[in-house]
């Protein structure tokens, strides 16, 4: 039985079908649990879902509601999951991959469309990027069109995709730098190894293919829906764990800055490549997926075709965080909560300087790397950190623009989601969180790695007294080695090159010319 809940939103999400792409990935997961949650009284939810070897739908189905996420959900109201309906395809395909019986369904079924599937790799071939996150917007689009009962259409992009020399970024929608029907045509048709080639001709001053492709996604859909069906375009920034529900600190990737941090807390990403002075713009994944169901159900409400709306969830006008003085959190957070097994003491340093990047590089992360490996080969076991620390290298330098340049994403449209006056009894259910503060930043934190700790490492949820002790001990011995080191720096300086003698000499020879 589905648990009755009053209000707005509920109200509108009761008995409307609803179709998602990106089910399974991060945003995907938070929605569903969301609208499960929230809007019992939702009709079915059809997921899109890639067939994968030695797994049916319904098994994939089973482990996507195995993820900790839907934990609370189980023991509060599990006959909701029954709504949930896998669709066998694939964005990656033309058409999406539907099956002509699964398209029609779709077609004389779904009310609202949520389409947040699409490639987040930075170093996605430019062929890639343009079928998963390009030509599937548009096929989402004109399968929307064909749809009986659609009320509106919500697609995900990224704030990062509307950047330009301008520090601030409105939200609406620029200029189009591109003609997403001719990348298309090229992706489809050209080849491949040629497409590669001219890669940095195709993206122009875009960092990546990922933003490349999702600024042409946007025209794309605004080309094909304005005044055709109600459409609302959420881009969100840098999107990090939950920060209150349902599960606080929850976050299911190594993507971004949690594949740092993670890197970090083994004591194997130790120099970074960036500016200390920037700011990060981050916003909890909850937070998104409120933007994401108010928008929804604040676009259909009003019914007027007219133009896409921007809505854009950032941290404008809220605590946000220089590189330098979150990683001093971050670190503060980490020593709390650290991880059963690490290589070294996590300490990290962040510069601008690629040099200086470079050397240290190579010194503190891929010459242990090699050393640690012939030992572990030597004693027969494989060898897996120099893999290790490429992929940390690589995923440094993808990063690299977002940690040198700083912008200020606009969010008015997005905020007024939150203080709109008709959500009624539901305000508390769809509130905006934020942290104010340090200490409120240091909790999150902290939260955070606690549930990465047993969700993505398989640790235990309680910090064991050894893995204390082993944390501690790897702090005194960073503390000494440093300190050994600088002492190796003064005996060379000043005993082996006898530089006070020198410098002495150097004085006495001037002072003689005088």
């Amino acid at each position: 039985m589905d648990k009755i809940k009053n209000g707005p939103i509920s109200a509108y999400y009761k008995d409307k079908n609803i179709f998602i792409t990106g089910g399974t990935g991060f945003i995907g997961k938070a929605l569903i649990e969301k609208l499960l949650r929230s809007c019992p009284g939702v009709g079915n939810i059809y997921i899109l879902l890639r067939s994968k070897k030695g797994m049916n739908l319904e098994e994939r189905c089973q482990k996507l509601f195995s993820n900790p996420i839907f934990d609370n959900l189980k023991n509060s109201n599990s006959d909701v999951f029954y709504k949930v309906i896998p669709v066998r395809g694939n964005v990656a395909e033309a058409n999406l991959g539907l099956s002509s019986s699964d398209r029609q369904i779709l077609i004389e079924k779904v009310n609202v469309i949520f389409h947040a599937a699409a490639s987040v790799r930075f170093d996605d071939f430019i062929k890639d990027a343009i079928l998963t996150n390009l030509r599937s917007a548009r096929d989402m689009a004109l399968l929307s069109l064909e749809m009986k009962n659609i009320e509106v259409f919500v697609h995900v992009s990224t704030a990062y995709c509307s950047i330009t020399e301008n520090k601030t970024v409105p939200e609406k929608l620029l200029p189009a730098r591109g003609n997403w029907k001719k990348a298309i045509y090229l992706a489809e048709n050209g080849e491949e190894n040629i497409l590669n080639t001219f890669s940095h001709k195709f993206i122009g001053d875009f960092p990546n293919t990922y933003t490349y492709t999702k600024h042409l996604a946007e025209h794309c859909i605004n080309d094909l829906l304005t005044s055709k069906i109600p459409t609302v375009i959420v881009r969100p920034t840098i999107v990090v764990a939950a920060i209150n529900e349902p599960l606080r600190g929850w976050i299911d990737n190594w993507n971004g800055i949690n594949g740092l941090c993670v890197g970090a807390g083994f004591g194997v990403f130790r120099i970074g490549l960036g500016d200390p002075n920037i700011g990060s713009d981050c916003t909890p994944v909850d937070n998104v997926v409120k933007v994401l169901i108010l928008s929804a159900w604040n676009r259909a409400q009003r019914k007027s075709l007219g133009t896409v709306e921007i809505m854009q969830s950032s941290a404008y006008n809220q605590k946000k965080y220089s590189i330098k003085h979150f990683t001093k959190i971050a670190m503060d957070a980490g020593y709390e909560v650290p991880l059963d097994v690490k290589m070294w003491y996590p300490n990290i340093t962040f510069t601008q300087c690629w040099t200086y990047y470079y050397i240290n590089a190579i010194l503190i992360h891929f010459m242990p790397a090699v050393l640690l490996d012939l030992f572990l080969k030597l004693f027969g076991h494989k060898p897996f950190l120099f893999k290790i620390q490429r992929k940390v290298f690589v995923s440094n330098i993808a990063l690299n623009y977002f940690m040198t340049h700083d912008w200020d994403f606009l969010n008015d449209n997005a905020m007024k989601l939150f203080n709109d006056d008709m959500l009624g009894s539901e305000k508390e259910e769809f509130k905006f969180h934020m942290v104010k503060n340090d200490k409120e930043t240091y909790d999150y934190i902290k939260d955070s790695f606690r549930t990465t700790r047993w969700v993505l490492l398989n640790m235990s949820k309680e910090i064991k007294p050894r893995t204390m002790a082993l944390n501690k001990g790897l702090y005194y011995l960073d503390k000494l080695c440093k300190g050994l080191f600088y002492l190796a720096v003064i005996w060379f300086l000043f005993f082996k090159l006898n530089i006070i003698t020198i410098c002495w000499e150097s004085t006495l020879k001037y002072w003689k010319k005088l």
